[in-house]
């Protein structure tokens, strides 16, 4: 067996631990837990976009009191499909920020249908807690973080770079059509969360280092947004082009970009009084127009 084909089995075999190993129900060791908050290095972000054929909605209180720091969109979102019209849909998944370290790192994507009123294996070294319930527990994704060299930055008159840049992982999930109508009829729901380790650890079952990002939720509904949600749907013709929708249905931005662009979600008062979705892109390619 080829060296590849042996670094795949053995990510497998790992990935396959990770939901089933009794390491999940114990934990041993790592940092103490508090201190300051640091995006990368005791927690991460997780944000969720629409990829093609579905639009993510956010209610209007979600919007205004479900924006973090650390988040762009609301934790929890629904998303507008039509699983009988295509067979390919897509979300996209953005976790940030992903340090410069010069030791090697796995970065997994977890879902669950059901959370856990207390986390099932103890993650010190975590600003966020393992919420998912890991009898139901799935790897929607798992990647390897290669390490990366930090060169050392000289001063210019201008200033100097920090040498650990952050970066974030963004991926796209083509969702199982087949499914979707079950999610929709029992509006069920999927518990998601990202979590970062050494490949160390990860070898080693040692699930209790790793930090892990914010729960995110996602329900499904068909063809269009819920009453009162605003909505950001990417079409399927071309590069694709991002549409943000206010909760009357007027259309206030659009960006042709690719599916893995991200995109921001705000309020602000409206005319009248009333509420209105300002938005704000992020696109990976392409140009944007208003």
């Amino acid at each position: 067996m080829s060296n590849k084909n042996s670094v795949l089995k053995k990510t497998l075999v790992g990935a396959t631990l990770l939901a089933t190993s009794p390491a999940w129900a114990k934990g041993g060791g790592g940092m103490s837990e508090g201190g300051k908050s640091q995006l990368g290095v005791n927690h991460l972000s997780l944000e969720v976009t629409p990829g093609y054929a579905c639009a993510v909605c956010a209610d209007v209180k979600a919007v205004e009191n479900g924006k973090t720091a650390s988040n762009l969109l609301p934790n929890d979102l629904t998303v507008a499909v039509d699983p009988f019209a295509t067979s390919y849909i897509e979300l996209t998944f953005t976790v940030r920020d992903i340090l410069a370290q010069n030791r090697n790192h796995v970065l997994f994507l977890v879902y669950s249908p059901r959370t856990s009123p207390s986390p099932q294996i103890p993650t010190p070294r975590s600003e966020n807690k393992l919420e998912l319930d890991l009898s139901a527990l799935e790897i929607l994704a798992i990647y390897s973080i290669p390490s990366q060299t930090m060169l050392a930055q000289r001063p210019t008159r201008l200033g100097a770079a920090n040498p650990s840049p952050h970066s974030s992982v963004s991926f796209s999930v083509n969702l199982d059509t087949s499914i979707l109508p079950i999610f929709m009829r029992n509006s069920e729901k999927a518990y998601l969360q990202a979590a970062l380790m050494t490949t160390e650890a990860f070898d080693n079952g040692q699930y209790d280092e790793m930090i892990l990002s914010e729960l995110d939720t996602i329900g499904f509904v068909q063809n269009q947004c819920p009453e009162n949600n605003a909505s950001i749907a990417v079409s399927e013709e071309g590069n694709g082009t991002m549409t943000i929708t206010d909760i009357y249905g007027n259309t206030g931005k659009t960006v042709t970009s690719t599916a893995t662009s991200t995109a921001s979600v705000t309020v602000s008062p409206g005319k009248s009084g009333g509420t209105s979705i300002e938005g704000t892109s992020e696109p990976s390619g392409g140009k944007g127009s208003e």
